[in-house]
C-alpha cells in the first residue's frame, strides 16, 4: 500500500512529522472536479484532486479493484484500502480516480471483454495528459496504482507499448499512454492459464476476462483455449 509520510525526524527539523487524516466514509475528501468524462461510455468518468502548487505537479491515477466486474472510484476517498489521499496531496502530488467499463455489464462487443477495461485505463491516461496545462500537472510524471484487478490494469499499462495515435483527429488519442511509474496491491500478475496452473493447485480465476468462461469455473476449457488467447 502506498503511504506518504515525512521521512525526517522531528529532532532533525525541530518540527513534528506530517500527519494526515485517513480515508474514511465519515470524512471523504471532495474532489476538485468530479465525474469528468474522459471517453464516450457512461462509465468513462473520473474524479480529480488538485494538489496546491505553483508549478506543475506529478499525478497518480488510481484504479479500483473488483475483478473488473464491480467497484467504483467513489471508494477511493472513503476506504483505507486505498492510498491516503490527503497525504498524497500534502506531498504535492495530484490524484485521479477513474471508473471504467465492467465485464458482463458494459463490455459487449469487446473481444476479449477485458480489452474494454484496459483500454479505458489507457484512455484515461491520455485524457489526463491532455489536461496538463489546465490542471497544472506535469504530463511527464503520471503514475498509476490499483488494487486487485485495478493493480493488474496498472501493470498492464506499464508494460504495454505506447498506444498513442499521432494521426488521429482526436487530440486526446494523440497523447501518450506511457507511465512514469506504476504500482499494484494484490494485483493479478498473470492471466495465462498455464502459469496459473503452475502457481496454484486449484486455479479458477482469470477466464472471465476473456468472456467465454464463467467466473471461477470452466478452467479446463480456459486452459485448452490458451493458444488462441495468447495474443492477449
Amino acid at each position: 500500500m502506498l503511504a506518504l509520510t515525512a521521512s525526517v525526524s522531528a529532532g532533525e527539523t525541530g518540527t513534528a512529522p506530517k500527519t494526515y487524516p485517513p480515508n474514511s466514509k465519515s470524512n471523504p475528501l471532495p474532489p476538485t472536479f468530479a465525474d469528468v468524462a474522459y471517453g464516450k461510455h457512461a462509465r468513462n468518468k473520473l474524479d480529480f484532486w488538485q494538489a496546491k502548487s505553483e508549478t506543475p505537479t506529478p499525478v497518480i491515477m488510481i484504479l479500483h479493484g473488483g475483478g473488473w466486474m464491480a467497484g467504483s472510484k467513489g471508494n477511493v476517498s472513503r476506504s483505507p484500502r486505498f492510498p491516503n489521499l490527503r497525504a498524497i496531496l500534502g506531498e504535492g502530488i495530484s490524484v485521479v480516480a477513474i471508473d471504467y467499463r465492467l465485464i458482463g455489464k458494459h463490455t459487449e462487443g469487446a473481444t476479449p471483454p477485458v480489452k474494454a477495461t484496459l483500454h479505458d485505463a489507457a484512455r484515461a491516461v491520455q485524457f489526463v495528459r491532455s489536461k496538463a496545462r489546465e490542471w497544472n500537472i506535469d504530463k511527464e510524471r503520471i503514475a498509476s496504482y490499483g488494487n486487485s484487478a485495478g493493480g493488474c490494469s496498472s501493470l498492464w499499462l506499464a508494460y504495454h507499448d505506447d498506444m498513442a495515435d499521432p494521426k488521429s483527429e482526436d487530440p486526446v488519442a494523440r497523447e501518450s499512454t506511457r507511465l512514469w511509474c506504476a504500482a499494484g496491491s494484490g494485483a493479478q500478475t498473470t492471466l495465462d492459464p498455464r502459469q496459473l496452473q503452475e502457481w496454484f493447485s486449484n486455479p479458477g480465476y482469470g477466464g472471465h476476462a476473456f468472456g467465454k468462461y464463467e467466473y471461477g469455473k470452466n478452467f479446463e476449457k480456459f486452459l485448452a483455449d490458451r493458444e488462441k488467447l495468447l495474443p492477449w
